[in-house]
């Protein structure tokens, strides 16, 4: 069965036979999250073309531009909701044809409203993705072949954006995944050299504090917060986190989260360096599902998608003996993009 044919049946509601495994499961994120595959153009949304990840990364890939010149390629770069916030085209004809095909500034590719494309996948993903012609979820989008690759911040760990090398399908070849991993390997190397000596001694107080407990752990400044992964199940909010951790003051060496939660506070440096937070409950509660009684989502009935969905992920997590790792591996989704997904959920179905 062709790629085409194997689309044209899922469409059906039929098997799809003969399409590479993280395609297919784009492709079931992509129906659970209702897109019309005859979408014609992407949504448009805000963006920022000034934002501290284009102005490491856009020079960089301006760097290749030379050398695609004659390759009849696109170069863009998008922000972690999947807005292009960057773009290089090699030529006039393939700049107009991006243009109507709706791959220009403000555009979003977030694989929720798009489906399956290089930039969705990616950024859902966390890893190199390929989307080659008819693999896109959208038929519209059919006609490219594109290659992206995911960017996280060195310090937080947490994406900031993504990069993305598009050519026709017809013209795809393998330097695209050679030339897309290559400059996204160069954005990580110019976002750490980038960082601050303030982000440097935060990350590494952090490190430290994890090696010295198993209790959660986050480290916090204003622009900054770090997790492990016990501590991100919390969702604890940033801004509500630092604000509490300055309320209490150069001398407030424990912090009340709420929930039940307090913290050890150890403070980095001055007070904006922040300071590195050990976690521990007040009552005997289940700090893999614990967050602040201001987090949880008003009680809602769930759609037909999100039920569908929500069984997926429990079926999934079943299947894996609980264990969230194994299972975002297998439903094709970042550990971090489950956890949201189960903070969600929880509430509303409990």
């Amino acid at each position: 069965m062709s790629t085409v044919d194997a689309w044209e049946a899922f469409q059906r509601g039929e098997d799809a036979v003969g399409v590479r495994d993280e395609v297919l499961t784009s492709w079931r994120r992509s129906r659970w999250s209702g897109v019309d595959p005859r979408l014609d153009v992407p949504p448009v949304g805000d963006a920022d073309d000034d934002s501290p990840f284009v102005r490491v990364a856009a020079p960089i890939l301006l760097g290749m531009a030379d050398l695609l010149a004659e390759s009849r390629t696109c170069l863009s770069l998008a922000d972690p909701n999947g807005h292009v916030v960057w773009r290089w085209v090699s030529d006039r004809a393939l700049s107009d044809e991006c243009d109507r095909s709706g791959m220009q500034f403000a555009s979003v590719f977030d694989e929720q409203r798009v489906g399956t494309c290089g930039i969705g996948a990616a950024l859902e993903t966390g890893r190199l993705v390929t989307v080659h012609g008819p693999e896109h979820f959208v038929e519209s989008f059919q006609r490219w072949s594109c290659v992206a690759a995911a960017v996280a911040h060195p310090i937080t760990g947490r994406t900031v954006g993504a990069v993305n090398v598009t050519c026709r399908a017809a013209d795809a070849n393998h330097f695209l995944q050679v030339a897309a991993r290559s400059l996204a390997d160069e954005v990580r190397s110019a976002l750490s050299a980038a960082a601050t000596a303030r982000e440097h001694r935060l990350l590494q107080a952090f490190l430290h504090a994890r090696r010295s407990t198993t209790a959660p752990v986050l480290a916090v400044t204003e622009e900054v917060l770090l997790a492990d992964a016990a501590a991100a199940e919390l969702g604890l909010d940033h801004a509500d986190t630092w604000a509490r951790v300055v309320a209490a003051g150069a001398g407030g060496s424990v912090v009340a989260l709420g929930g039940g939660l307090v913290a050890d506070v150890c403070p980095v440096g001055d007070d904006r360096d922040g300071a590195v937070l050990t976690l521990r409950s007040t009552a005997p509660i289940d700090l893999s599902s614990t967050t602040a009684p201001q987090q949880r989502p008003t009680a809602r009935r769930l759609t037909r998608l999100e039920q569908a969905e929500s069984a997926a992920i429990a079926a999934t997590l079943a299947e894996c003996g609980g264990n969230k790792s194994a299972a975002a591996v297998r439903l094709g989704i970042s550990r971090g993009t489950l956890y949201q997904k189960l903070r969600r959920y929880r509430p509303l179905t409990a």
